[in-house]
This record gives structure tokens, sequence and C-alpha cells, in this order.
């Protein structure tokens, strides 16, 4: 028996041939069509929610921000997105919990400048107008980009773009420079050639992307949030044994040319987890957010009570390192 046959009958997590079809769980996903939600479209494509007895319906969002937003509404049960809006939104009281980090990545946002505007390098930013999604990874990125080169956040103006209207507005001039994570970075830098500079700043900010729902959802839905932790295992496999197959799945589940989806692959870790470093992160963020006025000035939350540690610990124990 393989490993993963071997782990699913152990926690009864294949189905039995006489379970009655109305034991099949159905449940909604808000899915950014970006390559960090990679493991959530993998599963679906490849049919692993359904071995695992999920009707899982994926609802296509451009952004993650957008998608936590869709299950704030109520129109999905769960929602992918990166740690930045769903520590704000935790910070303005909503009842959030994180099922389990999907991906993580620590080098693949950048400021792009245009050179014709004089920007060559962190220097050259300042007083200059920034197009950036505030709220997002994007701009706590570019915060720590900023902090990282000790350049003054206020010597900037920021411009606030939805991710859809970051080349377009540093084309047309509204803007010296955006901030941006994959695959829009790698879009400007097509379209733009040598008359681009991308700025980095390697391992300023350990991005993160999460599996997230309502505490009510999560506390209630155990059974099936174990079965669809597993569906993305066996994606988190696939990825890892066939990469070849499941880059080029995923490029065309998310309508992303195979270059582009390449530059994001080489530097994303696809992993399902529950790091006690994640907590760090979640912390840092925070301050960072009632500095800039997204949520009011409060104690510092207890992250740890909005991590949904069960469904994992019964899915994949090692993968669980937080202190608790």
């Amino acid at each position: 028996m393989g490993a993963f046959a071997a782990l699913a009958s152990l926690y009864g997590l294949t189905r039995r041939r006489d379970e009655p079809e109305a034991e099949v769980a159905r449940l909604r996903v808000a899915t950014p069509l970006v390559p960090h939600s990679g493991l959530i479209h993998l599963a679906a494509a490849r049919g692993f929610f359904r071995d695992q007895g999920l009707d899982a319906t994926l609802v296509p969002q451009t952004h993650g921000r957008a998608a936590l937003t869709e299950l704030l509404r109520g129109k999905t049960d769960l929602a992918v997105a990166a740690d930045v809006p769903v520590v704000v939104e935790v910070l303005k009281g909503a009842p959030l919990s994180i099922v389990a980090s999907v991906a993580s990545a620590s080098n693949e946002l950048a400021v792009l400048g245009r050179i014709d505007r004089g920007i060559r390098g962190p220097d050259d930013l300042h007083g200059r107008r920034i197009g950036v999604t505030l709220g997002t990874s994007g701009e706590y990125f570019l915060w720590a980009f900023l902090v990282r080169h000790r350049i003054e956040p206020e010597s900037l103006q920021l411009v606030d773009l939805t991710p859809s209207k970051l080349i377009e507005s540093l084309r047309d001039g509204l803007v010296d420079a955006v901030a941006a994570w994959q695959p829009v970075r790698h879009m400007a830098e097509v379209a733009f050639g040598e008359t681009l500079v991308s700025l980095r700043a390697p391992d300023a900010y350990a991005q993160r992307y999460v599996l997230v729902g309502l505490d009510e959802y999560v506390r209630t839905k155990q059974q099936a949030l174990r079965r669809l932790l597993f569906a993305l295992t066996q994606a988190e496999s696939f990825a890892y044994s066939e990469p070849q197959k499941a880059k080029a799945a995923l490029a065309e589940l998310i309508k992303l040319s195979p270059e582009g989806l390449d530059l994001s692959w080489r530097d994303m870790t696809f992993e399902v987890e529950q790091q006690q470093a994640q907590l760090v992160t979640l912390e840092d963020v925070a301050t960072w957010a009632m500095a800039r006025g997204y949520a009011p000035v409060q104690p510092m939350p207890n992250f740890l009570s909005h991590l949904a540690l069960d469904p994992l610990l019964a899915v994949r124990p090692a993968r669980v390192t937080v202190a608790r």
C-alpha cells in the first residue's frame, strides 16, 4: 500500500464504496487566478477533490483580497489569499480561521521602475508616484523594501491600483513605478524590456498564501476540511513528482504563458502546512497594518486562536510545527 493510500485509510479519508451520495460535501472556494493558489487549481482539475467526496466549486478572482471579500460577503465557504489582507480583516474583527498555508515565496515581489523616468535604483524612488494595490502583500512588500533601503515611506506618493491596472498605468505615465507580484511582474518586464528596472529585496518579506474560512464554518466542517487538505497534499505530490505536467496544467488553468508561470514556479514553495514562523509574520503584518491605519490600534491579537490546526493535524501532523 502506498504512503497516500495508507494515510487515507488510517484517517478514513478514502470514499467507501457503500457511502451514499448524500455524504458528498459541497463547498465553494474563492480562488485567485494566480500561481500562488496553484494547489487548489490542480486539485480541482486532477479530480483530487472529487476522489475525496468533495463537490468543490472554484470561484475565480483576480487577487487574494478580492477572494477574501467574497468570503466575508457570504458568497463562498473558503478563500485563498495572502496573509496581509487576512490580518487586516482579523484586526477589524472578522472571525477568520486559517486552515493551512498552501504556498510561500520570499523573492517574487519587486518594485518595477521606468528608467526613462530616472529610476535606476532604490534611492531614485524618493518623491515618486508608485502604483500598488493597497492593503495587500504588494503594499506590505513595498514597505519592507523601503525599510530595507532606509527610505522614508512618506517620501513616496502611493497610487491605489488593481493588479490589472498596474501595467497600463505604468505605460501611460500615471505612475513612475509599481510594486507587483507574479504574474504581473513578468508581464511588465516583457512589455517594457530594457526600459524597466526590477528592484528586489530577497527575504524582506516571506509571503504566504493561506486557505481561510469563517470560524463557524471551519469549526463545523472538520471532516470536509480533512478531506480537502488531503486532496491538496495529493496536488502537492503531483506538482513535485511531475512538475512539467503540473506547470502545463496550471498555466492553462490560470490563463498564463508557460514562461510566465515558470518564473513564479521557481520562486514558489507549494506546501500544505501550519508553521510556527507564520505567527511571527502575522504579528509583523498586524503592527504595520495598524500603523498604516487599516485597522484601529489595539493590543496584539492572539493569532494562534486564528489557526485551525486540527484538520491538518489529522492528515499530516508533521506539517504542523505551531507550539500549542
